[in-house]
């Protein structure tokens, strides 16, 4: 195994990926590591053959990582606080706090690494990842999971490896995909932990509730469900409150309207839906909510610019 440390190849390695910093103090195999666009700035690594080996880094990175931890442990240092990892555990890590990483016992799982200009293209992702929970300074980034919760989120991380080193066609969009979706699903796991260490609003928690029912109906994963809530209309109803309201309070806490959001979210589970099941379009189409598939055809493209059918060929 080569060295990250060797002069000539840290130079080199650096340039391809755009990431700085503490990647002088992981070991990796250079033969194994994914190539990465210098664009996209994003990589994954598989703990077991890439593990993150004893290291201290004090300097700002450019990068966010995410580390999904299925075997062994150790003790994160971040910023002034210390946590002691054990798997099955979800490690969230900012580009501004220092770290501290010692590793304890045989490593597997995976992490990832990423820069906002992976989401150049995809604005809101971007602004769902400064503002996302875990990521903030200050914060708890350790996510403790059930062995339910560390498979679903680790079947993500196995996605995210098999687009990494396919070269299809819309491949970064797919990354992005599964990498929100890993946001989202990290932010659901970690609700009950961080809603009660800060105090909200009434619009903030108004919001989150909003926020919430709707990743309740998520994922999709028989044939037989229907979402139930698919207007703001239907969301008001449940939450007890006037859509105008609903809407009026979610736009100023989170930027954007009620409908946004749901619209977003059901397009997220569109192209998870059509890249990864055999079902016919039209019953995608019914899954999500829509009557007709020339409906669903029609918000599909408008929000992409494909065809569902076209989307699926790619």
């Amino acid at each position: 195994m080569s060295s990250i440390n060797s002069k000539n190849s840290r130079s080199v390695h650096r340039k391809e990926l755009r990431l700085s910093d503490d990647f002088s103090q992981v070991s990796v195999d250079q033969e194994n590591l994914p190539k990465v666009p210098a664009k996209s700035a994003f990589s994954i690594h598989s703990r077991a053959t890439n593990p993150c080996r004893e290291y201290i880094s004090a300097n700002r990175r450019d990068y966010y990582k995410i580390s999904l931890i299925t075997k062994g442990g150790g003790t994160l240092t971040l910023g002034q606080r210390t946590y002691v990892i054990k798997a099955p555990t979800m490690m969230f890590i900012n580009p501004l706090e220092p770290k501290v990483w010692q590793p304890e016992g045989e490593q597997d799982g995976y992490y990832c690494m990423f820069t906002e200009n992976l989401f150049e293209t995809h604005r809101r992702y971007r602004d769902e990842l400064l503002h996302h929970p875990l990521f903030q300074i200050g914060a708890n980034p350790v996510l403790n999971l059930s062995e339910k919760q560390g498979d679903y989120m680790l079947d993500i991380f196995e996605r995210l490896v098999k687009e990494n080193k396919d070269c299809n066609a819309y491949r970064l969009d797919a990354i992005t995909i599964y990498l929100q979706l890993l946001l989202l699903e990290s932010k659901r796991i970690g609700v009950s932990e961080i809603v009660p260490q800060r105090t909200l609003t009434t619009a903030q928690l108004l919001a989150e509730r909003f926020t919430d029912t709707l990743e309740k109906q998520f994922p999709i994963t028989s044939e037989q469900e229907q979402l139930q809530l698919k207007t703001a209309g239907d969301f008001a109803m449940a939450l007890n409150v006037h859509p105008n309201h609903l809407n009026a309070t979610v736009k100023r806490v989170t930027g954007r309207t009620t409908s946004e959001h749901i619209r977003q979210r059901i397009l997220l589970e569109a192209r998870l839906l059509l890249m990864h099941t055999d079902w016919p379009i039209a019953l995608v189409a019914h899954s999500l909510g829509f009557e007709e598939p020339a409906s669903f055809s029609h918000f599909f493209k408008s929000q992409t610019g494909n065809t569902p059918h076209t989307f699926r060929m790619l």
